[in-house]
This record gives structure tokens, C-alpha cells and sequence, in this order.
């Protein structure tokens, strides 16, 4: 397949590598409209300073990627799948359009010679050769004007700057008083500049296409060179007869213009369902990666709003801005100010959730915004006041990865790292928008000193690892505070295993068997036994709809408990309609606290079947007569994770074996929802359960899932892979009938009805009863009950016949 993209900006260059990343065997023709190959434009200040040329700040594009410089593309034939430029006409298959955005102006800067708009590499250029000798004037209040302002004001032969704002403010309107300070001082502290707030220009004297002066509403500048930094906008004025154009070029979810073969991205595209245009690095090279994925048929997610990070640095101050989709007019603010420290930071709030943040010199962990944010959380005013001042992590360096001055340090020193090459092995920070990449080659050269040459490096991967840990420590940290409805704590679990004569060697054994099963690395066992012991602060609701209860009564037993009984004791089971059916309304009640108090932090735990037939009136609780999905509906409304515990939860199991009269279901289906976990089995492992609660409360979020929605590390094996009878199998030992010589001999089970074969589940490495056994360790075949309809498919004795479905 041939696939043109028109554009040299980020999301191009991001697009062409990313389909090569997929699937190298596609032809990509790549045109610019500029003469330089494709550049970061987040660099523009340091060709004007000298820093760096084109080459320091150019962009990495594949090898194979055909590039064209220089064309301006005349037309798009949509019919024939043709596109036309100034120099030649090219065949497309699929075309994605990346074209950015232009610059804005008062007057036309292409027809005089000192104006200029900063917004190319030409641009950059213009503007070094010719500020020297004239007064520069920037048009405009915004991050452009203002890091141009900054690049300016640090070069001796600028003879003398102004700054000329429309409105009163810089950066932004909404910026306190404090802030606007702090900005302009920085600014001002240089006597060649100078700040004109609620002034224009009105006027321009103009000969030869030169402005020999420009008049605003407040004084005259002779001989000025002029730069506008007043604002951007879509680039699309040439493909309004081609595709559909309003604001940007319109696109669906999955960047798709009016034309099926032709894509938008970035700031190019107008996102129909939002009314959205990309402003950010972040937001153009993920729309980037969703038409790509779209357009080459792989899997991919269609483009939702969300948080917005930007940052702003110059000499005297750090700006970093966190901005939710959700912002907009009216909000409250909340601002801390600290004059000693030269610090401001702003929360703009809508009731008890942040929308916005700005924050100067601040040392607030962005990470934690961005989360409260994305999670629609109630912001903690007490947390970040607490943790305002500056942290063992220093400042701030990139926001995108949230990598701090120490992190990168310690990184520095572990690994060896000695160049911005070797670095992108451990790290994607100075990548992703790329505005901090030469913040973060001085720190690495600044800390080449520190690099002991006989301490043994780290790996990235030892590096990721550790990371990983660190998250996980974090995250339980969280759930440190005891649970108000369950006053244990983990000594009332040491306390059980000493009275039933579990030694602590045997809980490090189980621990080690869960972590290994649950597929982590061996470095995770310690967080995994720290896990366990701070399950009990997590509220969980445990429903019990139509079934045995066998699941329950795998957990309950009190004759000889296992590690997992005691476990399922310590935990937090604020609700179990089958432990509390004798307490009537007061469980009733203690339902409607952890509902009401626990709203969007509660685990629902959900065990049987639920009966549709008869408006769910087959199964009625309560002294109110609440149909068992009245029930569900009302505690799954506003649960933080749902579990469906066992077979006829997945379902229906036998409640719904045919003729299923009740016309019973699983919980994912009476729910019509997506986001439900089954733990299947009949009953279910206890293990199983714990390791999914466990991930969740490590990772908070789940374990890669297959299309039942199961947890992989539980139930990507076959039983039949598995089985210790599996060499008798290859070898054609099968016992023919109960009690016969291969019977004795442990010979496989598969002729006397074994549906290990079809099967999916780790029962045979897993085992029941803390690794005791298993129904084929003791005898008898696989039912297969951890898989869809089994009742009807799998509980018989009798092997699957060819040609029936298995």
C-alpha cells in the first residue's frame, strides 16, 4: 500500500514512523512544503540564539520513507486517488493530511521586509539577520511571544525590545496578580525592555516595503522589525474544495475525513464529535497513532479528549500549565503564594474537582494532578499544600514523562548514561514534545562527574522494574489508613495463621506460588505479601444471586482453614448477603453505607446467576421483595471494579442449563457492560479471586485480559497442557472404565469424558486446598466448568464426540 502524508511537522514525521513500527512493507511518500528536512519546531528560539542548527533540532524519520521538499501540493483528485504539486502528480492509496497550522498577522509579513511571524525555521532565520540593528517589537502575550521575548533579551547585540499586548495580562487572562508579577519582572529586570499593556499599533509608515514606523494607540517606534506572536490556525485553505472544512479539516473519532481513504491530524484537524483542534505534541502524535492503527486495520481506540500538559521555561521562572478538557468558565480559584520563595500555584476548581493548574517555580507532583484530573477525584487542598515546598526530586523536567532533576541524576549515575543517545534506552523524556531535550543534555553532562567508573550498571530494564515497584509501593501507601467499618489491622491476620500453626515460611511459600501465577517477577513478592495484608481497606460488597453458594462455601469452611480461608476472613467483606442473612435489615443498612460512603471505591464481588425471566421476579431479597437485578444494577452503579465469581455469574451456569426457564444470565449481561471481570469455575479457585483483587490493588488497574474478559495469568492455559497426565495421553494410556488397570496406574482420562483439552484454567499448577490437589489428581475427569455454557456442553462423562462443538 502507498500512503502520502503532507506535512513536515511532528505528526507527520510521527505517523510515517509509526506505520513503518507496524508494518514496514508499505511505501510512504512523505512531501513538505519547506526546504529543510523535517525539524522541531519547539527548538525555533535556538537557531535565532546560535545553540543549535537545523541538524541539533532535526526530527528522525525511517530510512525508508521517500521525503519531498519543497511542494506545494495543487490538488487532490479523490476519484482517482491522485494528488498534484508544483512539480508532479502521485498515486495514493490512503492520505493523510499533517499540515499544521499558519501563523497569524496584522499585516501581510511575505510583502515587507522588516516583519516577520515565528513559526518556520525561515522564519528563525529572518529574524536572526535582521534584529540587530533595529528596535524589535513582538506582537503578542502568549508562550510564542513570550519565549521569543526570552531568546532576544539574552542575545548583547538586541539593541532594545518592546512588547506590545493588546490585553493586560500575560500568558493568561486568568493568571493572579502574583503570577503576572513574578512573569514581568523576569522580563523587565533588563533595562533594553520594555512591556506596553492595553496597546495596539494603529498605524504603519511604509516605503519600499519597509515599515519605517509603526504608531500604537500610546507612542511612535522608528525603524522597529516586527514579529507577530499573536495566535495560529489551521492550515486549510487549499483543501476546502477536496474534503470537508469548517474550522479545521473534518474528521471522525478515528481521524477519518469526509473521504474514507483520506486522514487528518494535529492542528490541521477538527474533530468533529469534540469540535476540536490539537494544540499539543501530545494530543497531534496521538491522533497520529489512531489514524495510522484505523487506516492499516489494527485495533485501536478513537479519540477522546483529555489532560493537557504544557510548560513554559525561561531564565528567571518556570511555568507548567495542567489543563482538563472540562475547563471552561465559571470556576473558583484557589491560589498559594509564596513571595519568600518567588512560587505560585493555582487551582482552578469546579465544586471539589480540579480543572486547571498553573503553577510558577512550582514543586506540586504534576503526576498527581494530571490523575486527579483524568479520575474526576476531589482535590485534597490539604495534600498539596503539605507537599508545595521543593521535594528530595528537585524540579521539574519533563512534563510529558514526569521525569524530576533527581530522577535523572540517579538515572545518570546508575546506568552510565552519557549522551541523549544512549539516555532514550531508559527513558522517552526530551521525545515526546521534545521542549526539554537540551535541559536534559545539561543535566546529563553536568552529572558525568558523579558516574562511579567501578560501580556495575543498571539495565533499562532493571530501571522499568523498579519504577514498577516503586508505583506499586505508592499505590498501597494509599490504602494505609484503616477502613472505618473494619477495625483489623495485619496483626489480627498474624495473629489467625499463629492459632492454626501457619508458620511464616509457609505464607513466603504461598506468596511465592500467587506472585509466580500471576505471572510477575520475583522482585514483586514482597508488595504482593504487603497487598494481602492491606486487603482489608478496601470495602467490598459480596451479592449472592441464584446458585449453591458453592464459591462462598470454598472460602468459609472452619475445619482445617487454608492460608486463602483465612485471607477471605481478614478481608474487608463489609456485605455478604449469606454470612449476614441472619442479621435481616441491619445488613440491609450496612449495604447502604458502603454504597453511599464508599461511592466509586468499593469492589462488588458478585456470586449466581440473575434471573430475567418474569420481570427478575424468580429471584426476589430482602423484606422489600428487590428483584436480585434491581439489586445488582444498584450496587454495580457506582463500583470501582466488578467481579463475577464463578460460573454462573459468567454465565448463567446451571441456573440457565437448558431449558433455562428463568431465563437466567451472567452479570456482564444483565448489566449490558463490558468492564466486567469473571473469575469463572465451579466453584471458582479462592486463589484466583485474591490474585485478581490483588492486582488491583497493586496496579490499579487489571491483568491483561482474554476475550471472556478472564484474567490471563488464571486462564490462558489449556487444563490439558497442563494435566501430569499428559505423557500418558501422548502415549495412548487412557483408563476405559472406572476402576480398570489404567485407572490405578493414573493413565490419562480424556475416553471416560476429561474436557481438559477445551479447557482453560490453572487448575493443574494451581490445585485447590493451598496446592493439596485437584479433581484430576484424585481421579476424576476435567469438566470444562470454567468455560462458556458448560452445564449443557462438558458436566457428563462422556467424551466429545467429532464433529460436535466443543
Amino acid at each position: 500500500m502507498h500512503i502520502v502524508i503532507i506535512g513536515g511537522g511532528i505528526a507527520a514525521v510521527y505517523a510515517a514512523n509509526h506505520i513503518k513500527a507496524l508494518d514496514s512493507s508499505h511505501e510512504i511518500t512523505l512531501l513538505s512544503n519547506e526546504a529543510y528536512v523535517p525539524y522541531d519546531r519547539i527548538h525555533l528560539c535556538r537557531l535565532i540564539n546560535h545553540k543549535s542548527t537545523l541538524d541539533n533540532i532535526a526530527l528522525s524519520l525511517h530510512h525508508e520513507v521517500k521525503l519531498l521538499l519543497n511542494q506545494v501540493v495543487t490538488n487532490i483528485d479523490t476519484k482517482n486517488n491522485t494528488i498534484s504539486s508544483n512539480e508532479q502528480t502521485i498515486h495514493y492509496d490512503k492520505l493523510i493530511l499533517a499540515t499544521g497550522s499558519t501563523p497569524l498577522s496584522l499585516i501581510d509579513v511575505t510583502q515587507h521586509k522588516n516583519c516577520a511571524v515565528f513559526r518556520s525555521a525561515s522564519d528563525a532565520q529572518l529574524i536572526r539577520e535582521h534584529t540587530k540593528e533595529q528596535e524589535v517589537v513582538i506582537v503578542g502575550s502568549g508562550s510564542i511571544a513570550l519565549e521569543l521575548l526570552e531568546t532576544l533579551k539574552d542575545m548583547q547585540e538586541i539593541k532594545a525590545i518592546t512588547l506590545l499586548v493588546r490585553a493586560h495580562h500575560l500568558y493568561s487572562k486568568e493568571l493572579s496578580k502574583e503570577a503576572q508579577t513574578i512573569i514581568e519582572k523576569s522580563f523587565l529586570q533588563d533595562p533594553r525592555v520594555r512591556i506596553l499593556y492595553d496597546d495596539e499599533i494603529i498605524n504603519y509608515d511604509i516605503e519600499s516595503q519597509t515599515i519605517k514606523a509603526i504608531e500604537t494607540k500610546r507612542i511612535k517606534i522608528n525603524n522597529p522589525f516586527v514579529v507577530f506572536g499573536i495566535g495560529i490556525s489551521p492550515a486549510v485553505e487549499s483543501f476546502k474544495p477536496f474534503v470537508e472544512v469548517e474550522k479545521g479539516i473534518v474528521v471522525n473519532a478515528f481521524m477519518q475525513s469526509s473521504h474514507q481513504d483520506i486522514y487528518a491530524i494535529g492542528e490541521c484537524a477538527q474533530v468533529k464529535e469534540y469540535d476540536y483542534i490539537a494544540g499539543h505534541v501530545k494530543q497531534c502524535t496521538q491522533q497520529a497513532q489512531i489514524a495510522v492503527q484505523h487506516m492499516l486495520d489494527k485495533e485501536c481506540e478513537p479519540f477522546s479528549l483529555g489532560v493537557s500538559t504544557d510548560m513554559l521555561k525561561v531564565g528567571e521562572f518556570d511555568l507548567v500549565e495542567v489543563c482538563s478538557a472540562d475547563f471552561e468558565s465559571p470556576f473558583e480559584k484557589v491560589v498559594i503564594h509564596s513571595k519568600e520563595h518567588n512560587r505560585v500555584d493555582e487551582y482552578f476548581l469546579k465544586g471539589k474537582q480540579l480543572v486547571r493548574f498553573i503553577g510558577i517555580n512550582s514543586n506540586v507532583d504534576i503526576a498527581y494532578l494530571e490523575n486527579m484530573m483524568d479520575s474526576n477525584s476531589s482535590l485534597d487542598l490539604n495534600y498539596v499544600y503539605d507537599n508545595r515546598l521543593i521535594g528530595e526530586r528537585g524540579r521539574l523536567i519533563c512534563s510529558c514523562e514526569h521525569l524530576y532533576y533527581q530522577d535523572l541524576v540517579d538515572l545518570v549515575v546508575q546506568t552510565g548514561v552519557d549522551g541523549f543517545e544512549t539516555f532514550k534506552e531508559f527513558s522517552s523524556a526530551g521525545r515526546v514534545c521534545g521542549r526539554c531535550k537540551t535541559m536534559i543534555e545539561d543535566v546529563i553532562a553536568s552529572s558525568q562527574e558523579l558516574i562511579d567508573p567501578l560501580m556495575p550498571r543498571k539495565t533499562a530494564q532493571q530501571i522499568k522494574q523498579e519504577k514498577e515497584l516503586k508505583e506499586v509501593e505508592q499505590r498501597l501507601n494509599k490504602f494505609k489508613r484503616l477502613h472505618p467499618l473494619n477495625q483489623l489491622d495485619e496483626s489480627n491476620l498474624d495473629a489467625a495463621m499463629k492459632m492454626v500453626d501457619v508458620a511464616q515460611d509457609e505464607l513466603n511459600s504461598w506468596v511465592s506460588m500467587v506472585t509466580a501465577n500471576m505471572q510477575l517477577h520475583p522482585a514483586f513478592e514482597p508488595l504482593v505479601k504487603q497487598s494481602v495484608k492491606t486487603l482489608n481497606k478496601v470495602p467490598i460488597i459480596w451479592l449472592e444471586l441464584s446458585d449453591c453458594s458453592g464459591n462462598s462455601e470454598a472460602f468459609i469452611k472452619t475445619t482445617n482453614p487454608t492460608l486463602e480461608d483465612l485471607i477471605f476472613d481478614y478481608i474487608s467483606l463489609d456485605y455478604h448477603e449469606l454470612l449476614m442473612s441472619a442479621s435481616g435489615n441491619q445488613s440491609e443498612t450496612v449495604l447502604e453505607e458502603v454504597i453511599h460512603q464508599f461511592k466509586n471505591e468499593y469492589v462488588l464481588i458478585v456470586e449466581g446467576a440473575i434471573p430475567l425471566g418474569l420481570d427478575g421476579k424468580y429471584l426476589r431479597i430482602g423484606p422489600n421483595g428487590e428483584t436480585g437485578l434491581a439489586l445488582l444494577q444498584r450496587c454495580a452503579k457506582d463500583a470501582a471494579l466488578i467481579l463475577a465469581v464463578g460460573s454462573c455469574a459468567f454465565d448463567g451456569g446451571v441456573v440457565a442449563a437448558s431449558p433455562n426457564p428463568t431465563n437466567a444470565v451472567g452479570v456482564a449481561q444483565a448489566l449490558h457492560r463490558e468492564d466486567v471481570i469473571n473469575i469463572t469455575g465451579c466453584p471458582t479457585n479462592p486463589v484466583n479471586i485474591v490474585g485478581t483483587l490483588l492486582s488491583y490493588l497493586m496496579f490499579e488497574e487489571l491483568p491483561k485480559l482474554d476475550e471472556f474478559n478472564r484474567p490471563l495469568w488464571a486462564y490462558e492455559g489449556r487444563v490439558h497442557d497442563n494435566c501430569e497426565r499428559r505423557g500418558h495421553y501422548e502415549l495412548g494410556e487412557f483408563v476405559k472404565q472406572w476402576g480398570d488397570e489404567g485407572a490405578k496406574k493414573g493413565w490419562c482420562l480424556f475416553e471416560m469424558g476429561c474436557k481438559g483439552p477445551y479447557a482453560h484454567v490453572n487448575c493443574p499448577t494451581m490445585k485447590f486446598n493451598q496446592g493439596t490437589s485437584w479433581p484430576v489428581q484424585a481421579g476424576h475427569g476435567c469438566m470444562g466448568c470454567t468455560e462458556k455454557g458448560f452445564f449443557d456442553k462438558f458436566a457428563n462423562e462422556r467424551p466429545i464426540q467429532e464433529g460436535q462443538e466443543a
